[in-house]
Parts: structure tokens; sequence; C-alpha cells
């Protein structure tokens, strides 16, 4: 994929696994917990294994993976920085992120990780802040359409990222103004073909557009 275009959908399988909120294979550095009344040790990652790693230290390195990179690639990698897009597909209900990362240790996947987390709703063992607005998915997840997402099943039958990357060999403050400037034109067409903001962004970074089409078409 060329860097300043944006993927397609990729479904959730492609390029992550879910191994769950706790590691039942004896992996897992981190102490006991209690999480939904059981206790267990959490895994790495919150349970998201980007396919594309390894493992090392990880808690589920010594699990094989399900589809094996030989047979199914995958198109992400740790440290890779751009923008990326998350969408939560149930029935004909829709929910859409667009964010940004410019950080260059982990990148897209770790921004990517800490919205899984958020959409599983276990933000409370892997020291990720909750939003509103994933809080309520979650919600309306369990309550409305009878879904327990934090199962590898609803991610693989639900859940599609896509992603734009940026050169990450670019000096610093150009990969910042790349990123930005991305995001914000991503944000700015969504708007623009939809009608309305990505329904789980909080920020509005397009509010500087406002009033802009009046003076484009006074002319």
């Amino acid at each position: 994929m060329n860097i300043f275009s944006w993927s397609k959908f990729y479904d959730f399988k492609e390029l992550y696994e879910y191994h769950g909120h706790f590691d039942l294979s004896g992996g897992s550095s981190r102490g006991l917990t209690t999480f939904n009344g059981q206790e267990g040790y959490p895994h790495s990652d919150g349970g998201f294994r980007l396919r594309s790693t390894p493992g090392g230290r990880l808690s589920f390195s010594s699990i094989p993976l399900k589809l094996s990179i030989e047979n199914l690639s995958c198109p992400l990698f740790k440290g890779e920085i751009g923008c990326y897009f998350v969408r939560v597909r149930v029935g004909s209900s829709l929910w859409d992120y667009i964010g940004k990362s410019a950080e260059l240790k982990r990148g897209i996947s770790d921004r990517l990780r800490e919205h899984l987390i958020k959409v599983a709703g276990t933000s409370e063992i892997h020291h990720v802040t909750p939003t509103k607005k994933f809080s309520k998915l979650h919600y309306d997840l369990k309550q409305t359409f009878s879904i327990d997402p934090n199962t590898a099943e609803f991610f693989d039958q639900h859940v599609q990222l896509a992603f734009i990357k940026v050169n990450r060999e670019a000096k610093p403050h150009i990969q910042q103004q790349h990123v930005s400037k991305i995001e914000g034109m991503a944000l700015a067409q969504y708007r623009q073909i939809k009608g309305h903001f990505p329904n789980l962004n909080d920020t509005d970074e397009t509010k500087g557009l406002d009033g802009l089409k009046a003076l484009i078409t006074s002319a």
C-alpha cells in the first residue's frame, strides 16, 4: 500500500486476533486482577494481538496465530504512523471513529488497541481511559442488540479497520503536520459526505470550516 493513500477496510481478523481480557495460558506477567466478579491475570495489550508482531514477552506469544502470516499477511506493523478509521457494523447500524497517531514507538497499532479495548469494555483492567461515546457503544451493543462485544467472535464479525500511513523518516514536526492535516481533511470529507461528524469522535476538528462554503460560493 502506498504512503499517503487510504487502505481499504480490512476485517478485524486480517490485522488482529482477540484473545480475551484474561490470560488462560499462564504467559501473563501482570498481577492478579478482579473484573466482572472473576479473578485472572490480564493479557498483554488488552488481549489484542497485532498479527504482524512476532511476540517476544507478550502473554500470547506462545499461542500460534489462528491464520499464519504465510497464509494471510498483515498490512499494518508496529510503529507505523498516520491516521486510522474504526468501523463497528451491526446490521444497518454503523459506529465510526477517525483518529491519528504520530508516536513512533508503537504508532497506529497502539491507538487502535486502545479503542478496541474501549469497545470490549475492559478499560478498567488495561489502563485505558474510557470515553463517553465508546462506553455508550458498549452499553448499546449489550442492551439494545443483545451482543457481548467482549468476545473474539464479535470483533471478527462486526469490526473493520482502515488506515493511511505517513513517512516516519521525515522530521518529527513534518510528521506531526502531515498526520494532523490528514485527520482534519478526513473528518471534513466525512462530514461533507455523511452530513454529520463520525459518531464515536468527541472533538469536532472541522469547526474551522463553518461559514467557509458561503464564502466560496458567493462569487
